[in-house]
């Protein structure tokens, strides 16, 4: 499986401290979703992909998924052929 592709802008490390910014965490957002914070993280560092957890983390930064994973629009095509 290929790698989502992260921008530099949104390297883990930055949406880690946009997201303290904010006001929010990756334990904040998990326990919003329910899920472990190593999954948030995961994600973040675009070792795993989980569309729900993305559109969160965007939303917290206040920008949309594609601007952070920019081959979120690809993916989204290639699921609908």
């Amino acid at each position: 499986m290929e790698q989502p592709q992260v921008t530099d802008e949104f390297a883990h490390e930055m949406i880690l401290a946009r997201l303290r910014m904010a006001g929010s965490s990756f334990s904040a957002i998990a326990r919003e979703l329910g899920v472990t914070p190593s999954s948030v993280s995961l994600v973040s560092m675009g070792l795993r992909s989980s569309r729900r957890i993305q559109r969160v983390i965007a939303s917290k930064l206040g920008v949309e998924p594609e601007r952070i994973w920019p081959d979120w629009n690809r993916k989204e095509q290639q699921m609908k052929s």
